[in-house]
Formats: structure tokens, C-alpha cells, sequence
């Protein structure tokens, strides 16, 4: 009598690992193709599964690549803020956002490009998406402003908001141009140059005495002729 060779059992992936592998395969197929050119099929091939178990995870394209940004907003994000709460000083403290974002943006390239393609795309909700997930990551050049107005480094009446935008554009334009052109460019002289340029436009002088500082001055005289 012959006996039969035991089957192997199968082993099924976790949820959380299956869900890791798919958005993994996802980030892979976007940065190749682009978020349009993209196909499902193609992502549960490098996954190893049928199209439709991607689906039963991700309802549409749309929810995955959403997906892939958002990881990877969280990511930065964390970056970001934690690397912050160890720097003092307003000018250190924009130099490493510029620097740390400048870095991001190279060593990510391909997703970068397609967050910026569809931050402007026809997709009404993707974009919104987008500006959703870019307010929170951006968030901490306005928060470094204005705590830098209230130690008294940065003039009084300086925009964070303009100072945020004018931060990442610069680097979202020297973006299109390394993707364009698949150039590189000089990390640490762009940051140096664009902290510098940034800073020395908006830190107080020491010539410089607001209404407030002489008000701070006045008192302690008082306090101390009292």
C-alpha cells in the first residue's frame, strides 16, 4: 500500500502583512508608471496574488495610491517633528526642515514626482488629498516662525504662511528640474543658500529695537530703580 505524501499546508499572510506587501508593490508600481499609467493587475502580480484580492483590501486605484502617500507623509512627518524637539534656534531649527526636506524629496524622487503631478492633477479629490496630507508635513516651518517671533529671532510682522510657501517652492521647483532633467544638485549648498537667504530676510538685527523690546527694557529698569 502506497501512502500518500502529506500536503504542505499553506500559509496564509496576516492581514497587517498582506496589506504591507500590497501598498509595498504599490509604491513600486506608481514610482514606475506614473499613477494613470498604473494597473492593479500589475501590482497583485508583483504581490503574487489574483486582482481581485487587491480589492477586497483597496476599493479603487485611487484608495492605494492615497494609501502609499499617506504612509509615506507619516513617515516623513515623524521625521520631521522628532528631529525638531532636539535643535535650538530658529535658524538651526530651518535649516534642518530645508535640509531634511531637500534630502527627502532626492532619496524619494519617483513618489515625489508623483505626489507633485497629482497635487495639480484633473483628480479634484486625489489633489485634495494630497493638500490634506502636505498641510500636516508643511505645518512645521510655520510653527518654527512663530515661535521664533515670540523669542524675538524673526521681525514681528513676518507671514509664516509666506515663509512655508516660499520654503517649499523653492525646493518643489528644483523637484521638477532634477525630475525633468534627471540632474542632481548640491544638498548642502542649496540648504545653506536657501536658510541663509530665508533667515537674513526675516531675523531681527541687533540694531534693531521693536516696540515691544524697548517696552521689556523699560520695565526692568523700573524694577530695578524700584
Amino acid at each position: 500500500m502506497i501512502s500518500a505524501t502529506p500536503r504542505k499546508k499553506s500559509i496564509r499572510q496576516s492581514r497587517e502583512a498582506r496589506i504591507t506587501a500590497i501598498l509595498t508593490a504599490a509604491r513600486e508600481v506608481f514610482e514606475k508608471r506614473g499613477y494613470e499609467k498604473a494597473t492593479v493587475s500589475e501590482i497583485a502580480e508583483l504581490v503574487g496574488v489574483v486582482e481581485g484580492t487587491i480589492f477586497s483590501y483597496f476599493s479603487s486605484k485611487r484608495i492605494l495610491v492615497i494609501k502609499v502617500m499617506e504612509q509615506f507623509y507619516e513617515e516623513i512627518t515623524n521625521l520631521i517633528e522628532s528631529g525638531l524637539k532636539g535643535i535650538d534656534g530658529t535658524r538651526n531649527r530651518l535649516h534642518y526642515v530645508i535640509w531634511n526636506h531637500l534630502n527627502i524629496m532626492l532619496n524619494n524622487a519617483a513618489l515625489s514626482g508623483v505626489i507633485l503631478r497629482e497635487s495639480r492633477g484633473l483628480d479634484e479629490e486625489l489633489t485634495e488629498q494630497v493638500h490634506i496630507l502636505n498641510k500636516r508635513y508643511t505645518k512645521s516651518i510655520s510653527d518654527i516662525v512663530e515661535l521664533g517671533i515670540e523669542s524675538g529671532e524673526i521681525k514681528a510682522n513676518t507671514s509664516s504662511s509666506l515663509i512655508r510657501n516660499a520654503i517649499f517652492g523653492s525646493i518643489e521647483h528644483y523637484m521638477w528640474t532634477i525630475i525633468a532633467s534627471h540632474n542632481s544638485l548640491d544638498l548642502d549648498q542649496v540648504a545653506q543658500d536657501l536658510t541663509n537667504m530665508i533667515f537674513n530676510g526675516i531675523a531681527v538685527k541687533d540694531t534693531e529695537l521693536n516696540h515691544t523690546d524697548i517696552n521689556r527694557l523699560v520695565d526692568k529698569l523700573n524694577q530695578l530703580i524700584d
